[in-house]
């Protein structure tokens, strides 16, 4: 699985797996004291309120937001949060749309010429 050290890392680094929020109003960024946050921080498409409620029912939209990965890496990580984050299983239906909203809307970051980011080799 292409890039996915990169995506444990991140998740690793951001604290996945902690408290639950509840899904109609999830913690905001550690950085924000006291704000909530509301479904228009990501963007408008379809899958955002399917993609919200879904994610923010273990973590805030900060750790989406300032992510950036292939639709197989969206969807390889789906998996380790199942298999590494006791995450429930995504409806197969339901998988396919939150995984193809994060593929449009938060797709790989277009870097410097020659810089390699080192979470991302194999």
């Amino acid at each position: 699985m292409r890039g996915i050290g990169a995506i444990v890392v991140v998740l690793a680094l951001a604290g996945a797996g902690g408290a639950v929020p509840s899904p109609a109003a999830a913690q905001a960024p550690a950085d924000i004291p006291g704000a909530i946050e509301e479904i228009d921080v990501l963007p408008e498409g379809e899958g955002r309120e399917e993609t919200f409620y879904t994610c923010t029912a273990c973590h805030n939209t900060a750790l989406i937001r300032r992510s950036g990965f292939t639709r197989e890496q969206w969807d390889d990580l789906m998996d380790w949060m199942v298999t590494r984050q006791n995450m429930p299983p995504l409806e197969t239906d339901q998988r396919k749309v939150i995984v193809d909203y994060l593929a449009e809307h938060f797709p790989p970051r277009r870097t410097r010429p020659g810089f390699v980011n080192p979470f991302m080799t194999n």
